[in-house]
């Protein structure tokens, strides 16, 4: 009898970009979310920082290259760490912000919302269901309800 293979390890492997043309390799591979998540806070950083940087710069030519290399070097560098570290909902951030985004839309355009394969029902989060809910918890003989 054949065994069934599991690919879903397989495929939640990040992409790594180790050629770059047909004569031009890398001495280390690198992972494109991370690459990704790096160039865009680069610019949203350019874009909201860039003239208080000019400032600085203008007010202490030396200071300011200190500062330039932190806020374009040590901030993204720091922004992709977080994200490498933090897993809202076991999700990375990348998929979890097109969680986030599809549930939106599906909300906006009056579709089915499914959470852990159970249909939400309309008006689901509009009403306050965690306080108003009575929950039985038992341990060993004893039940309590607690609201």
């Amino acid at each position: 009898m054949a065994e069934v293979y599991n690919y879903q390890k397989a495929l939640k492997q990040d992409i790594v970009i180790r050629k770059i043309s047909d004569d031009m390799t890398l001495p280390v591979g690198i992972s494109l979310k991370p690459a990704v998540i790096f160039f865009t806070s680069i610019v949203v950083i350019y874009l909201i920082f860039h003239a208080p940087l000019q400032s600085v710069y203008h007010v202490n030519s030396d200071l300011g290259k200190i500062v330039y290399v932190g806020a374009y070097v040590g901030l993204p560098v720091g922004i992709v760490a977080l994200s490498n570290r933090v897993k809202p909902d076991g999700l990375g951030l990348v998929q979890y912000a097109m969680s986030i985004a599809t549930f939106g839309i599906k909300k906006i355009l009056g579709r089915t919302v499914y959470y852990h394969d159970c249909v939400l029902p309309t008006g689901y989060f509009e009403v306050s269901h965690m306080s108003d809910t009575a929950v039985m918890v038992k341990s060993g003989n004893i039940t309590k309800q607690r609201y």
